[in-house]
């Protein structure tokens, strides 16, 4: 699919939102693949995250920041 680069969000606006932690890296069965905002690592592999119902947010291993999709992705 494509490539979509998560945005940056500052601790103090996490909120209520679950953060899940991408490990290593999530791996999918088709999708995009998306990188860190901060770092440029790539935290999901064929990742199907524009259709996923959820406002998550994400933990990169790399850097330790915090990430969501944006909106226009």
């Amino acid at each position: 699919m494509g490539t979509i680069v998560l945005r940056h969000v500052a601790e103090d606006k996490v909120g209520d939102r679950d953060v899940v932690d991408t490990g290593a890296a999530m791996i999918g069965m088709g999708g995009d693949n998306v990188h860190c905002g901060v770092c440029g690592r790539e935290m999901m592999h064929d990742v199907p995250i524009r259709s996923m119902k959820v406002n998550l947010l994400y933990r990169c291993t790399g850097c330790d920041s915090i990430n969501e999709l944006p909106p226009d992705a």
